[in-house]
């Protein structure tokens, strides 16, 4: 597995659009992600996600994600924030289909 952490300094309702333009550009299947969490923060929002492998993260970010980006206009200027790779201690998940919120 390949658990990563990135903090975006922009205005939460930009992770609400790109969240909404994700999910629509994504594969049913998940591409490889497992969990992905996000939550506003002082500066403008945190994402924490575990991915199978981080080459599938590498194959969304290659493939998936820039079509996401494409449909927002303006965001496309932004800067990719830094990567933050963590050891994952734990990881456990009970839902069978997936949640999406």
């Amino acid at each position: 597995m390949y658990s990563i952490r990135y903090e975006v300094p922009a205005p939460i309702e930009a992770y609400d659009a790109l969240h909404t333009a994700v999910k629509d550009v994504t594969a049913s299947d998940g591409e490889g992600l497992l969990v992905h969490i996000a939550r506003p923060t002082a500066a403008g929002f945190e994402i924490i996600e575990v991915w199978e492998s981080q080459e599938r993260f590498g194959a969304f970010v290659t493939d998936t994600f820039p079509k996401a980006v494409a449909t927002l206009g303006g965001m496309g200027d932004m800067q990719a924030p830094p990567i933050e790779e963590f050891e994952l201690r734990g990881f456990l998940v009970y839902a069978k289909d997936p949640i999406v919120v």
